[in-house]
């Protein structure tokens, strides 16, 4: 026996529709629950199943670019899979393409880390030479890296 949909969603929630079925089908439309900080777009971001259905917030990013150019992106979400048999809201952090999720005593004690390596990162660039003073080496490497003369 399924229990019917509720008229009203609750707080904190809205109905909206959802495309569901393979690429390759029509597919159906059904109103899902969905959380008030979720951005997807659940007709344009189809899931197969009902159950594959996943809520994510915005997202908040910054990306490292080592010397070589290939960019190392970092982002952070809110994420939720009500299908899961754990469909509480979690805490997305996702390192190059890797996604670990974190309940919220996991999320505030990353934060606080992420704080003190943040103050570690300033306390050591404030060691750093003035960028206005370049040095003849710092300046030749330049030179051989422009190709410049």
């Amino acid at each position: 026996m399924s229990t019917p949909m509720p008229s009203v969603p609750r707080p904190g929630y809205r109905f909206v529709p959802a495309l569901i079925g393979r690429s390759t089908d029509p597919g159906v439309i059904a109103f899902v629950e969905c959380p008030s900080w979720c951005t997807v777009d659940h007709i344009a971001s189809r899931s197969v199943f009902l159950e594959d259905l996943n809520h994510e917030g915005e997202r908040r990013a910054m990306s490292f670019t080592p010397s070589n150019g290939a960019r190392v992106p970092v982002e952070v979400y809110l994420s939720q899979w009500p299908g899961t048999h754990e469909p509480q809201t979690q805490l997305a952090v996702d390192l190059d393409y890797e996604v670990e999720t974190y309940d919220r005593t996991a999320a505030l004690a990353l934060a606080d880390q992420l704080v003190a390596f943040a103050a570690d990162v300033r306390r050591l660039a404030q060691t750093l030479p003035d960028d206005a003073v370049r040095s003849q080496a710092d300046e030749a490497l330049r030179r051989v890296r422009g190709g410049a003369a």
